[in-house]
């Protein structure tokens, strides 16, 4: 009897943070599921797409790629990133070639079958998007916002940067904090 008191209590102290804590798990394991959905027909993951559109965007910079690299700009652990390069190459999505400079590394690039699936996902992920935050509305920058808040501590100085220009809110936020 008494494990049943014990219960009752936590749940009669649920707080406004574990509420929230709550919503933004469930939210994420939706968004997570629904996007899996979508990209089945592409046989493409969510960390594989990340690590692509990470890989096109420094190759459009002429940057050389090492797998070092593009673990530390997804914010994925170098074991994960060198499992899903070696699935992204089997693919023929990438190409990755020893760095001439340094042999101990390996050099990333995207292949034009590589820039086509991203192409085919970029519509898919528009299209994902606009519809499953289509609820938010005007209220969408809001919530950008409050996740690029939550987010301060994940993200770099040029990230924080960028999401700022393109969030009008922030400063309006900012100045009223």
């Amino acid at each position: 009897m008494a494990n049943n008191t014990v219960d009752k209590d936590i749940f009669f102290t649920i707080s406004e943070n574990d509420i929230t804590g709550f919503l933004l798990w469930k939210v994420n394991n939706y968004w997570q599921r629904e996007f899996k959905k979508k990209f089945e027909k592409l046989e493409l993951t969510h960390s594989q797409l990340f690590l692509l559109f990470g890989i096109l965007h420094m190759n459009s910079l002429n940057k050389e790629v090492t797998q070092k690299d593009i673990s530390v700009k997804a914010g994925i652990d170098p074991m994960t990133t060198s499992t899903v390069l070696r699935t992204l190459q089997k693919k023929g999505w990438i190409n990755r070639k020893y760095n001439k400079k340094d042999s101990r590394t390996k050099l990333i690039s995207i292949t034009q079958n590589g820039k086509q699936i991203i192409e085919e996902a970029s519509k898919i992920i528009h299209e994902f998007n606009n519809s499953f935050f289509k609820p938010l509305e005007d209220k969408q920058k809001y919530f950008q916002n409050d996740l690029i808040l939550l987010s301060k501590d994940e993200l770099n100085d040029e990230e924080i940067s960028k999401l700022q220009v393109n969030n009008n809110c922030w400063k309006n936020n900012e100045n009223n904090n």
